[in-house]
């Protein structure tokens, strides 16, 4: 039994399939019945209902019609709950799977660029503006995409997590030249 949970620190690849394929079935049935929506769930839409609660401070979002829009829509309300559950069930399985070491300049990271936190920072920024940038070419984050839409055999997000995936192994090469990526 302990191998279905546990291989070489990490979870074994069963049990987290299993868990998101379940996960995947039981949201996509809560998400229909909380927000009346017919199709899989992302966060995307939490992200802008948390930014349709910064309009009061920053009157400029007001009259975004995104901003608006998700400020009163209930699929955004209820991904925002999302949210909050992927942070929670992050430090959860980290917990359970005794790896929770937080860290600002990740190992590996240091060991190959350097342990300047600005400029850690920096790349971060950038990858978090492209991903933010896919995720409105892709019309879904990676999460709805690839958890969601892989298991609704959509087409369009197979065809971005394909690209996700093969943009992911290319910025690794990248970053990386050191580990055997381009010289």
């Amino acid at each position: 039994m302990k191998k279905l949970f546990n291989q070489n620190g990490e979870w074994h690849w069963f049990t987290g399939g299993l868990l998101v394929s379940l996960l995947s079935m039981i949201t996509y049935f809560l998400f229909q019945a909380l927000s009346y929506k017919d199709y899989p769930f992302g966060i995307t839409a939490g992200i802008g209902y948390i930014s349709a609660l910064f309009r009061y401070i920053f009157p400029g979002l007001t009259t975004n019609p995104v901003i608006k829009n998700l400020s009163t829509d209930t699929a955004a309300f209820v991904e925002f709950f999302l949210l909050i559950g992927i942070v929670v069930g992050g430090y959860t399985g980290a917990k359970f799977s005794h790896q929770y070491q937080p860290e600002i300049i990740p190992a590996v990271w240091s060991k190959y660029h350097g342990a300047n936190i600005w400029k850690r920072f920096a790349v971060v920024l950038i990858g978090g503006f492209l991903m933010g940038w896919g995720a409105i070419l892709a019309s879904g984050c990676t999460t709805g995409n690839i958890l969601q839409g892989w298991a609704h055999l959509s087409l369009g997000s197979m065809v971005a997590g394909a690209s996700f995936f093969v943009t992911g192994i290319i910025t690794t090469k990248l970053l990386y030249r050191q580990m055997g990526g381009v010289k």
